[in-house]
């Protein structure tokens, strides 16, 4: 069985696991799929990404099913889910990324190229520089 491996932005993860599927890409949606039911994909989630979730349940622009702790506990309940910490060498790539002005895109981005992985993300900004390998359509 051939895995895949890949990095999530927020917006990705967001959709798929607060009921939002439809707004995911066929590919994204199969992608987090296999990686919750048949573990053939492993979908890394970077600190950013949970960090930016804290913020939006926080600031209540999106609604979670349970407190915010028991839904990253129960996130990371998936093998193939994994997170993905933002380290030292993670900085080094973050450095230098100036296309876009939201630092956590570019600590998204900075992970992605860190592990060389492509990046689940349908960012208009992401697609337009392409500051690293995409995985949407």
């Amino acid at each position: 069985m051939s895995e895949q491996f890949l990095v999530t932005d927020t917006h990705p993860l967001i959709y798929f696991f607060c009921n939002n599927q439809s707004r995911l890409s066929t590919k994204a949606r199969r992608a987090f799929t296999a990686a919750t039911e048949t573990m053939t994909t492993v979908i890394y989630v970077p600190t950013p990404v949970i960090w930016e979730v804290a913020m939006l349940v926080e600031d209540k622009q999106i609604t979670i099913s349970e407190p915010f702790s028991d839904w990253i506990d129960e996130l990371f309940q998936y093998k193939a889910i994994v997170p993905a910490s933002f380290e030292v060498d993670t900085v080094k790539n973050y450095y230098g990324l100036n296309y876009h002005n939201d630092p956590f895109d570019r600590a998204i981005v900075a992970t992605a190229l860190q592990l060389d992985l492509p990046l689940i993300s349908n960012d208009g900004k992401m697609h337009e520089h392409k500051p690293c390998k995409l995985f949407w359509d």
